[in-house]
């Protein structure tokens, strides 16, 4: 596994403590371990947000609404813990299309005034979530 690792993600990893260093090997393991599980979660965390948007996130275009729905989609996935990875072949998207909608979310936190609409997008997704969160977890 450490080989496949980047030069500089395997120093920065070499120098932590080795608890932190078996937990990290135990999330990745997780993350790669069982795909179904994770595109069932992924599923539920699409539904939340079709139900919002209107829109399907696998479907094959670039209209501007599925655009940002998609980014929302990665950043509130890449919180829940989810791999690139995992959401790349969730969305059949390409592993590089997660990075950059992963950087426009970033870039969107912190010029707020310039992308107002994916933030607005953020937080109304992000509270049916919760909302959803809380009716599964009473069943």
């Amino acid at each position: 596994m450490a080989r496949r690792l980047t030069p500089y993600f395997r120093r920065q990893v070499l120098e932590l403590p080795l608890e932190d260093r078996l937990e990290l090997i135990r999330d990745i393991e997780r993350s790669l371990g069982d795909p179904q599980d994770g595109e069932e979660r992924l599923a539920g965390l699409g539904t939340v947000l079709g139900e919002l948007t209107g829109a399907d996130l696998r479907e094959r275009c670039r209209r501007k609404d599925l655009v940002r729905a998609r980014a929302v989609f990665v950043a509130v996935a890449r919180a829940e813990g989810y791999s690139q990875l995992c959401i790349s072949r969730y969305l059949g998207l390409n592993h590089s299309t997660v990075c950059y909608l992963e950087k426009r979310m970033t870039e969107a936190f912190t010029m707020p005034g310039q992308f107002g609409d994916y933030i607005d997008l953020y937080n109304s997704f992000t509270q049916k979530l919760i909302l959803w969160k809380r009716n599964n977890s009473r069943s």
